[in-house]
């Protein structure tokens, strides 16, 4: 390996402040289940928001001596309820449980 890909390689990866991490998504009878990678984070470093349509996951860790900020914005394959979305972090492993919007009629008031 010559020196040039050696600073090449290195300075690509200090470059890059941000890591999006892996994720998985899959669609259940209950809803929407997200499954994120995030070794090292903690429930204090970890944010997530979520909308009708797209779940955003934030979060710092120290990984090796070194920090790390994850961020990763993920889409709904189908609508789902903001309000009802839980989340559980363990060993580093986020799961998120997103029920789905539920649809229906809702009583209009005529003036």
């Amino acid at each position: 390996m010559s020196w040039f890909y050696r600073e090449v390689r290195w300075g690509y990866f200090s470059i890059r402040d941000v890591e999006e991490p892996l994720y998985d998504v899959k669609v259940t009878k209950d809803g929407v289940i997200v499954t994120v990678d995030l070794p090292g984070a903690t429930r204090e470093n970890l944010r997530i928001s979520a909308s009708e349509d797209a779940i955003m996951v934030e979060a710092t860790s120290k990984v090796g001596g070194r920090e790390i900020r994850y961020r990763r914005l993920i889409s709904m394959p189908i609508p789902i309820d903001p309000e009802r979305v839980t989340a559980k972090l363990s060993n580093g492993i986020l799961q998120i449980v997103a029920p789905p919007k539920e649809a229906g009629f809702r009583r209009i008031k005529v003036e």
